[in-house]
């Protein structure tokens, strides 16, 4: 050897130097190849680069040299996890599409025979248990009437019972024996006769005897149950009886039961050495168990069940059997088939145990208790040790089986060994307890209850026990008490403080356990080395849902090695509201959520696949194509049961999860090849598991088929991986019109409840009325819209009774179904027409109905639109486009007809897409041939901006992605037009840098005048009480714009809080258009402002006695009192020209009384005649003057009056505002204001001249309010803002015609101003700012003097409001008086001290007087609105309130109209100017500069 490795040598050494001599033919190359050639002959490592290569390029082609499983990479450990997220990877296998065409219906006809018997094709499943469920003996075999109390002989069947059985017919037997003796020996007979004379008598007597044993036997039962003692027991016949019937068709279901259960531990559990093991023959005879008797101990505690009970088990035992019994008898036999060997060359031996016997006393203990199920435990226990019995034979089978129980001292010991094992189970005094409560409770101990969700910062100074590592390379996992791991972060190489940024998601089964991170240092080669783990408890997510910025401390040893930074969030699974009946409604559909994938058995595969005809099949689970699970692998069995294929999935999106199933037959050397598979949507499965479809036939095989099932548990997952937060698309939207409620509870000790009407879905409350205050016969009349997404909703429709402290409670229920307004037709849902019903209110589920909720329900369908996200996908994955699929073409823009003032519906744009038969499942599965079903859906439609105004009503979805707020603890709410409460609220802001995921929606009833709000909220306004105080910053702007600008893309929004300080939130919207034609009582030109100009009247009666009368006239507006004029002294002619302005929520629902009266200085004021003005006829925007005939004597009255359309908010103890209008529609008339030209545009009080670019929602249509008190300011606008001209905030144009700069609303130079002595106009703006050219601005001086007319021993107190464009405000509030006294003579004084009010010179108050209680609330006594005097320094008012008079004295005091209009950014009056800033107009444009050249508009915000 040495030899040759140095002959090499000399053979290189050669090769060079020959190359060097110059007379040498060897070149350079020829001496290199033959140095590389020798040395690798001689196993060296030899290579060869190119001298231009650089160092990358010549180590990669020194790795490719070396062999792929040299250095044994360890592959890490994946996480258990498993979540339909996409990670890149490949599926391994080649799938059929998702179909439901495989299911196999759950209900099948089978003949049966009328004994019972099965078909005969089911016979083979009941070869190894002995026989197939029957009745009685079996067929053929007629039922002889054999009884168990003997076995008839056929003398006693020939006698009739009259002839045998007393004591007389025995003695004539002895009789008759004696004397045929006699006879016989006369005769001379011989011996045989004796013989025959014997017979005769015995059988006879043995007949009568038995008889008479019989009747001894019920005479002595029967006396025995006169004197029953405590000691005694009970004979159980009667459930022996029924045993004889019951065990032939019960016993061969048992034993079937037992040989699945018992086939799939063998299967499992066979050893090596063998080739398998299974149950041959499994049957437990034909004879039943008996109960021989049973004692009861009636002294026991109350609330237990203490019974002794003695059965037996003794199939040999034919005493109490009848012979057709005895001779179908079967015995006990169970045989055990141990195959030796592996595949062909095997050999089954028969392992026999027969004849078992058993026997024994059992005491059984119940534990009662009071919840359902009433039973709480069964302990149970032997008081003596059973007698076992049986006879095994382990070789030779039934005919050379030897009983090995014949071997001296084995059946002893077995028997020892038998009773050591059961005896500390369930040997007295030991007991064997099963928990009932438990089991029925429907929570297992491992049942998942929620997500755990952790989002990895980072780590900090991570220290490696071992000082010669280096530097770590770090990850984390993730464990529960340090069990198996379900999930890691990725690695950091060299970072001892490592940024892993990462989120996972755990499912957990208990709050009682700990969670686990623990640190491991990677190494590529060697096992990864601990670096420590940290520990966070469970159960603190019992009081909080979230632990942000977590510091972990990482120990190992005891000692300190680091600490993990990591945010840890808990989302529990999503329950059912627990009603008032104990009962749990359905759980909220969600996207997300925890889904338990179980695949149980399999049947019918093919074995031709296997050489000898049985499979070693196992299963495997797929999710999206990928594998979650593997099974057990299983041995020899074409019909396995699986014990452990089943698994939990984490799904973020149920409507795009595929879940698979592949079953493989397990080849030791071969590869294993596919049995069948099958793959189907996870929303499909869920849909046939409720309607019990569990059987689906496997694709790719001739035969085979197997059983899956899924439970779905919702989870509300946001931040990472939520995906939409658990949203749902609807599928159409429940109109909802709460009429009024008549008799309600009333659960107040004072007073009156206080009701609103709210609709519950899935226990989550999702639209509510307003409150109606100490009421029990509230008229609602409001209408609400609730999404529904399945047939399988049901809604709650509940009044409630609000509360100021604790929660509101319940006055009673009406349960709605969804399915019964749902209908499908053609894959589309069809429009249900408003149906009037009137439901009794139930409290509880069996209460009696107490009130009437009258309502209407009616469901209008969402058009199926285009999901961009969805259509991307499907095209990545190669499916044809929505556009190839189907024809469909994007929607263009058309011209809509603009009769009317209803909107409607465009309908050119619907498509009908066709279907066809799908292929069939995969290429190369030829050998089943299955197709889907004909899969009827709606077609679908494209939606762009651009079609956004083809359709007026629908859903927005609006998705919160992300925001950066100033400060935390608050939410964001999304309001829509005219709603007083949010149609979506966020989770609490926990931190400045939030994820939000969260998906919700809101109902868009008229697109083109439609508002969106947007504002952040400190505290969550539940009662609608309209606080300012807690609003942080608030954005507002045209839905259509806004749409257009965030459809389908994600955009920033900012806010800013009056401190400066800005909010940004990332929102992405969405539309869905629903099939509605909006109510006219609904929509936008029904609502507003309405002026009444109070002109004249002429031709009044007289009231007093000088022939004139001195008028006034009150307004009364459905039912209140919103105005009262001066009164006019000594006329019949009275010229008021007055004016005021009210909210009107429907013109068509609202009843406006005018009333005129005669003042009398100490009389009762006289009624001159009263009419109703038309709301109905008037028209937007066009101003008409009516005369009007009162119903006195004689008399007219001349009003002017305009109507703006606007948005009106109802407000707590809402008054009727749409009574009546949904059954006469079409009393709206007059020109739509819709559509029309860009011109002036009327917003609060003011008017915008010269509208250009301005401000918007980003450029589109959106305005910024502050709150807190501050004046409203603009949104900051980001440059190449788009034109906005013509699209005020409050989503109103300018009438037809108007021209530009045109002045409304009682403006100088207005055409609708009246020419009267005290012209004053009314702005909105008065509370806030004040605008050049408005109404007068400056200071209100108040003081209340003294009241009168209210009832004695009222402790009284007044509240003065001031009427504002956001609602009331409380401006003052008296102290409570208390006065005694008779009705007449009682006068409350307060003499208080004036009260300043910053407000304009036509600002409305408004007195509330009420009774002050110390305890409870106050008692409201009455309310009127008035005005301030505004000549001079005013005077003594008196106001009527309820049945008294209240006196207080009023004047107004001016400021200088100069300083105001001196410049827009300043103030009145001083220090105080600074809280009430001014500013342009809305969309205006800002200007800067001071002292510009030219007029603008300074117009706040309605």
């Amino acid at each position: 050897m040495a030899s040759g490795g140095r002959a090499s040598e000399l053979k290189q050494q050669g090769a060079l130097e020959a190359a060097q001599d110059p007379n040498s033919s060897v070149s350079a190359s020829q001496a290199e190849q033959m140095v590389v050639d020798e040395t690798k002959k001689a196993g060296g490592a030899a290579f060869q680069f190119d001298p231009n290569a650089t160092a990358e390029e010549k180590a990669a082609q020194i790795g490719a040299r070396i062999p792929s499983d040299f250095h044994h990479k360890r592959t890490p450990k994946t996480a258990v996890l498993a979540s339909d997220v996409d990670d890149g990877t490949p599926s391994k296998y080649d799938l059929p599409e998702p179909t439901k065409a495989g299911v196999i219906g759950h209900a099948r006809t089978a003949s049966a025979a009328t004994n019972g018997i099965l078909r005969k094709e089911d016979a083979e499943q009941w070869d190894r248990v002995g026989w197939e469920p029957r009745f009685g003996a079996g067929e053929g075999m007629d039922d002889d009437g054999a009884t168990m109390l003997d076995h008839q002989t056929w003398l006693e069947g020939k006698l009739d019972d009259k002839f045998f059985g007393d004591w007389y017919f025995n003695a004539g037997v002895i009789i008759f024996a004696c004397l045929s003796s006699w006879v016989v020996a006369v005769l001379g007979g011989g011996l045989g006769w004796i013989f025959i004379v014997m017979a005769i008598c015995s059988t006879y007597y043995r007949t009568s005897l038995r008889r008479v044993r019989r009747n001894a036997r019920d005479d002595v039962t029967r006396e025995l149950a006169k004197a029953r003692l405590e000691t005694d027991t009970e004979s159980l016949e009667w459930i022996n009886s029924f045993m004889v019937k019951f065990w032939p068709i019960y016993a061969p279901v048992l034993c079937q039961t037992i040989v699945a259960s018992v086939d799939q531990v063998l299967s499992t559990s066979t050893p090596a050495f063998l080739d398998s093991l299974r149950l041959k023959l499994f049957t437990l005879g034909t004879k039943p168990p008996r109960m021989e008797h049973v004692k009861t101990y009636p002294k026991a505690d109350d609330d237990i069940v203490l019974m002794d009970w003695k059965f037996s088990f003794n199939p040999n035992d034919v005493a109490d059997l009848t012979a057709r019994q005895v001779k179908n008898k079967q015995n006990p036999k169970v045989v055990l088939e141990v195959r030796i060997g592996k595949g062909m060359v095997s050999k089954g031996l028969d392992v026999i145990v027969e004849d078992m016997a058993f026997s024994g006393l059992m005491r059984v203990k119940i534990k009662l208790q009071l919840p359902f199920p009433h039973v709480e435990r069964v302990e149970i226990c032997f008081l003596d040790r059973p007698t076992i019995d049986y006879v095994c034979k382990p070789l030779g089978g039934d005919n050379f089986g030897f009983d090995i129980n014949f071997i001296p001292g084995l059946e002893s010991f077995i028997s020892e060994q038998i009773h050591a094992n059961l005896g500390p189970m369930m040997y007295d005094p030991n007991v064997f307890p099963i928990e009932i409560a438990k089991m029925l409770a429907g929570n297992p101990v491992d049942e998942a209850i929620g997500v755990l969700q952790i989002t990895f910062h980072g780590a900090q100074g991570l220290k490696n026990p071992d000082k010669f590592s280096g530097t770590p390379d770090p990850y984390a996992t993730v464990s529960i008490n340090g069990r198996q791991e379900l999930a890691r972060t990725k690695t950091v190489h060299e970072n001892a403080s490592p940024r892993w940024n990462e989120t996972v998601n755990v499912i957990v089964t208990s709050l009682r356990d700990a969670l686990n991170i623990a640190v491991f240092d990677y190494n590529e080669y060697r096992k990864d080395k601990e670096l420590g783990v940290a520990t966070f408890q469970l159960e603190q997510f019992e009081k909080d849902d979230e632990f942000e910025n977590q510091q972990l401390e990482v120990v190992a040893g005891g000692r300190p090695r680091g600490v993990v930074q990591a945010d840890i969030r808990f989302f529990p699974v999503l329950e059912g509201q627990k009603l008032e009946d104990e009962s749990v409604g359905p759980p909220p559909e969600s996207m997300t959520g925890i889904a338990k994938f179980t695949v149980e058995q399999a049947k019918d595969l093919d074995g031709t696949k296997s050489l000898i005809g049985s499979l070693n099949p196992y299963a495997v689970l797929l999710l999206n194509g990928k594998e979650i699970h593997i099974s057990q692998k299983l041995k020899r069995t074409n019909k396995p049961i699986f014990p452990d294929a089943t698994k939990e999935l984490l799904i973020t999106n149920r409507k795009t999860a595929k879940l698979g199933i592949v079953i493989k037959d397990d080849r030791d050397l071969a590869a294993d090849p596919v049995l069948g598979t099958y793959q189907i949507k996870l929303d499909d499965m869920l849909d046939l598991t409720t309607k019990g479809q569990e059987w689906y036939n496997l694709a790719g095989a001739k035969t085979g088929k197997v059983k899956m099932s899924l439970q779905w548990k919702p989870v509300a997952l946001k931040g990472a991986l939520g995906g939409s937060g658990g949203y749902v698309k609807p599928v159409g939207v429940m109109r909802l019109h709460f009429q009024n409620a008549r008799n309600l509870r009333n659960l107040e000790t004072m007073g009156k409840s206080d009701p609103y009407a709210r609709v519950v879905l899935s226990g989550i409350q999702k639209a509510r009325t307003v409150t109606w205050k100490n009421n029990l016969n509230p008229d609602f009349d409001e209408v609400v819209y609730v999404p529904v997404h399945s047939t399988r909703e049901k809604l709650i429709l509940e009044v409630m009774d609000q509360e100021n402290l604790g929660k509101d409670r319940s006055l009673g229920h009406v349960e709605l179904a969804a399915a019964d307004y749902m209908r499908q037709e053609g894959g589309e849902y069809l429009v249900s027409p408003p149906k009037p019903m009137s439901a009794g209110l139930i409290l509880g589920s069996h209460g009696q109905p107490k009130g009437t909720l009258n309502f209407t329900a009616a469901f209008y369908p969402t058009l199926n639109v285009v999901d961009p996200e969805e259509e991307e996908k499907e095209t990545a994955s190669g499916r044809p486009s929505l556009e190839e699929a189907n024809g469909i073409k994007s929607l263009e823009s058309k011209d809509r007809s603009r009769s009317g003032t209803i909107s409607s519906l465009n309908r050119n744009g619907s498509m009908n897409g066709k279907t066809d038969m799908e292929k069939q499942l995969a290429m190369g599965e030829m050998e089943q041939e299955e197709t889907k079903d004909v899969a009827k859906e709606a077609p679908k439609i494209k939606l762009s901006a651009d079609d956004l105004m083809n359709y007026d009503c629908g859903l927005i979805i609006f998705k919160l992605i992300d925001g950066d707020f100033p400060q935390t603890g608050c939410h964001l709410e999304v309001l829509m037009d005219d709603m007083l409460f949010p149609s979506y609220t966020s989770s609490k802001i926990r931190s400045r840098l939030t994820t939000f995921n969260e998906t919700g929606d809101a109902i868009v009833r008229e697109m083109d005048f439609s508002k969106i709000t947007l504002r952040l909220m400190e505290e969550i306004d539940k009662k609608g009480e309209g606080k300012d105080e807690h609003v942080i910053a608030k954005l507002q702007g045209s839905t259509i714009e806004t749409l257009k600008r965030c459809l389908y893309t994600a955009t920033q929004l900012s806010l800013r809080d009056d401190r400066g300080h800005e909010a940004k939130v990332t929102v992405s919207l969405q539309y869905l258009p629903i099939k509605m034609k909006l109510d006219p009582s609904e929509s936008f030109n029904n609502m507003g402002k309405l002026r009444v100009d109070v002109l004249d009247a002429a031709d009044l009666p007289a009231a007093d006695r000088n022939g004139y009368s001195d008028p006034y006239c009150k307004f009364i507006l459905d039912g209140k009192e919103i105005h009262k004029t001066e009164t006019q002294k000594k006329t019949l002619h009275p010229a008021w020209n007055e004016f005021f302005e009210t909210n009107i929520r429907s013109r068509t629902a609202s009843k406006l009384i005018c009333e005129l009266w005669d003042w009398d200085l100490g009389d009762k004021d006289d009624l001159l005649g009263r009419t109703e003005v038309p709301l109905e006829i008037l028209e937007p925007f066009s101003q008409q003057e009516l005369s009007l005939a009162l119903d006195g004597k004689s008399g007219t009255i001349r009003l002017k009056m305009t109507f703006r359309p606007d948005y009106v908010t109802r407000s707590r103890q809402g008054s009727s505002t749409f009574h009546g209008t949904f059954a006469t529609p079409g009393k709206i008339v007059g020109t739509p204001v819709k559509g029309v030209g860009k011109g002036a545009v009327m917003v609060g009080g003011g008017v915008i001249k010269g509208v250009g670019k301005g401000a918007g929602f980003l450029g589109r249509g959106f305005t910024r309010r502050k709150s807190r008190g501050a004046a409203p300011e603009d949104l900051e606008l980001p440059p190449g803002s788009e034109d906005m001209a013509g699209l005020p905030s409050n989503g109103t144009r300018t009438p037809s015609g108007a021209a530009p700069g045109q002045a409304y609303d009682g403006q100088p130079g207005s055409s609708l101003s009246p020419s009267t002595p005290h012209n004053r106009t009314k702005s909105w703006g008065s509370a806030a700012g004040l605008s050049p050219g408005g109404p007068e601005g400056g200071v209100a001086n108040l003081a209340l003097l003294s009241a009168t007319g209210f009832p004695a021993g009222a402790n009284l107190r007044i509240h003065v409001k001031m009427e504002g464009p956001k609602g009331s405000k409380e401006v003052h509030k008296s102290k409570a008086v208390k006065n005694g006294g008779s009705h007449e003579e009682t006068i409350w004084s307060w003499g208080e001290h004036e009260v300043k009010v910053l407000c304009s010179a036509d600002t409305q108050f408004k007195l509330v007087v009420k009774d002050h209680a110390t305890f409870g609330s106050d008692d409201e006594l009455g309310e009127a609105v008035f005005f301030l005097d505004d000549q001079g320094s005013g005077g003594e008012k008196t106001v009527r309130v309820g049945e008294g008079v209240v006196v207080l004295k009023s004047h107004f005091i001016p400021a200088d109209v100069a300083s105001v209009a001196g410049s827009s950014r300043r103030g009145m009056g001083g220090g105080e100017g600074e809280k009430h800033r001014l500013r342009r107009g809305v969309f205006g444009k800002r200007d800067s500069r001071e002292g510009a050249g030219r007029e603008r508009s300074a117009t706040p915000n309605p």
